[in-house]
């Protein structure tokens, strides 16, 4: 995933959250997710998201394409 921002450009921002950062359970929780997962936001929306282990680079990037240019979610 870090490699995105060198795929896509600038637009787009990789950061993860450690699991036992303050807070970080809670939005785990929040978000459906068993103990990890993947979440693609533009501002505060969540426009992607994928849990734990099935997150599929074929659907981010997808996810990201459709966010850069401006598309609404299938």
């Amino acid at each position: 995933m870090s490699g995105l921002p060198d795929e896509f450009g600038p637009r787009v921002r990789v950061s993860t959250v450690e699991n036992l950062a303050p807070g970080a359970q809670e939005q785990i929780q929040a978000l459906g997710f068993t103990s990890h997962g993947l979440v693609i936001r533009r501002g505060d929306r969540v426009v992607f998201k994928a849990a734990d282990h099935g997150v599929r680079i074929e659907d981010v990037r997808a996810a990201v394409r459709r966010e850069l240019a401006g598309r609404p979610a299938s």
